[in-house]
């Protein structure tokens, strides 16, 4: 057969020179084909290698604050687990972590061969990858600016009470536990059934927080706008609260008479709640023993309900509960406890109506911010946002600024800004002024806000990243994304304050590190 076809092949020249000229290009082609298997080979080698040694830099700079020991751990730790092709296709792979310029930075060095499949025919029997990244740990200094306005004790005691959409602070509550506020919290001794008639008589265990005639009492019980010897259920002090209304589980019930011998109330049956528009009627239902019988307190601003409502005033070791002010406070300490302070500064700032500042830039140690955090009073007042960014702007160029640190402002708020400094925001000093409040996204722009989003933008003028984190289902995300936009940071929203700590993880993860080469 060999013998006919060279014989054909002498007989056709042309059919000949044909078959030489398609061998030739069928082994250049196939030298491209093996070439790019073998660059292939190689890119996919470089980008694998790349991406491992950025991982391990950032994972051994995120640990950097607790020694180089543990550093390296993590940086081998995430080399192992994103190296797989270069383990397996190459040789002499090798991996180093250096420290340069002291312990705040890490340099990860990256070299293999990947041995070649078809250039060997070239004479090019491996490739040499290499790749390196630096991360640094940075040096920060953080102003943390926490919300203490009377919103933040509504999940303990939530607004019912108002006068319609423009409610104007005035919520159900319980009252105070004997002795602190000299009556006993008042609770079903009977059960009631659901149905039956408008008018009936409940009984409870102590009604004199009611019926009091001591202008002291019923002040320090309901607020400064019950300040009279007109017991609670006759008495009326405006803006909407009604005389003489009391709430059970979820029905709210109106006082027409009192039995002071018997502990007993005569009371009208599923009153509306008058914060929707128009009044939603509640509904008669079945309560039973123990239930709390919870009343009208004082406006969360002026009269500063929130201390009114707990079960205990307020002292050292007595307070609340105040949810979820409580909360946000143990997170804000959990924060902390995520920096390290023999590389980095915190201070802490409060804001409600007005802003003060509770610790100025602390290193060291950071237990006198724990215990700062510690004395805050009970919330009330307004939101000031504005004023709140900018007492945590004094923080960062107060005492103990660094001029390479990076500068950041965290604000957490569970609400919308409802007030504003008319007097601008150059001293602590605030003379303040009021918005309302959108209801809803988009917002329009209120004096509030725009003053709120001016002082993010000038901090992030002045080398300030603003995070803001939202807390809860009061808070607008449309205006506290435009917060943080102004002030060159991002939003984070947590609906409760079981998901703050991941608001509080997010941010510490995204400020602490970074890639510098």
């Amino acid at each position: 057969m060999i013998r006919s076809l060279l014989r054909h092949i002498r007989q056709d020249g042309d059919t000949g020179q044909a078959l030489v000229i398609f061998a030739a290009g069928l082994i250049l082609f196939l030298g491209f084909v093996g070439m790019s298997v073998d660059v292939g080979r190689y890119m996919w080698a470089r980008g694998q290698m790349q991406s491992a040694v950025d991982a391990a830099a950032l994972a051994a700079a995120q640990s950097m604050p607790n020694g180089t020991t543990e550093a390296t751990t993590y940086a081998n730790q995430y080399w192992d687990a994103n190296n797989d092709f270069i383990v397996s296709q190459g040789e002499n792979v090798s991996f180093n972590v250096t420290f340069p310029g002291g312990n705040k930075a890490v340099k990860i060095q990256g070299d293999a061969d990947i041995p070649t499949w078809f250039v060997k025919l070239f004479g090019v029997d491996h490739w040499s990858v290499s790749a390196s990244a630096t991360a640094a740990s940075q040096v920060l200094d953080i102003a943390v600016v926490l919300d203490v306005s009377g919103s933040m004790c509504f999940t303990s005691y939530p607004p019912v009470e108002g006068d319609g959409p423009n409610w104007t602070g005035y919520v159900m509550s319980p009252g105070r536990l004997s002795p602190s506020g000299g009556y006993a919290f008042p609770k079903l001794t009977q059960p009631i059934s659901a149905g039956g008639s408008n008018s009936i008589t409940i009984s409870l265990n102590d009604i004199d927080i009611f019926t009091s005639t001591s202008s002291t009492n019923n002040r320090n019980n309901f607020g400064s706008g019950y300040n009279s010897s007109t017991p609670y259920w006759q008495r009326s002090p405006g803006g909407g609260v009604r005389t003489g209304m009391i709430m059970i589980d979820d029905e709210i019930f109106k006082i027409t008479a009192v039995n002071t011998s018997q502990n007993k109330l005569t009371v009208t049956r599923a009153q509306t709640n008058n914060r929707t528009s128009p009044g939603t009627t509640t509904t008669k239902q079945a309560h039973s023993v123990g239930a709390e019988v919870w009343a009208n307190r004082g406006s969360y601003g002026s009269q500063g309900y929130c201390d009114k409502a707990a079960y205990y005033a307020r002292t050292s070791s007595q307070e609340g509960p105040h949810q979820p002010f409580d909360g946000a406070l143990d997170n804000a300490k959990y924060f902390i406890s995520l920096f390290n302070p023999a590389f980095d500064k915190m201070g802490v700032a409060s804001y409600s109506s007005t802003a003060d500042i509770h610790a100025n830039l602390t290193g060291g140690s950071f237990s006198s911010l724990n215990s700062a955090i510690n004395g805050f009073g009970y919330p009330e007042g307004g939101t000031n946002i504005a004023h709140g960014i900018a007492r945590g702007m004094s923080i960062l160029d107060g005492t103990g600024k660094r001029a390479n640190s990076v500068r950041i402002l965290v604000l957490l708020s569970d609400g919308v800004p409802n007030t504003y400094c008319t007097n601008g925001y150059s001293s602590s000093s605030c003379s303040t002024g009021s918005s309302n409040t959108p209801a809803t996204c988009p917002a329009s722009s209120t004096t509030a806000i725009s003053h709120a989003t001016a002082r993010a933008a000038a901090a992030a003028a002045s080398d300030v990243i603003v995070y803001t984190i939202g807390l809860g289902d009061g808070v607008l995300d449309c205006v506290m994304e435009d917060i943080a936009a102004a002030g060159g940071g991002e939003y984070y929203k947590a609906p409760t304050t079981a998901q703050l700590d991941e608001a509080f993880d997010a941010i510490a993860k995204k400020t602490h590190i970074g890639l510098t080469g």
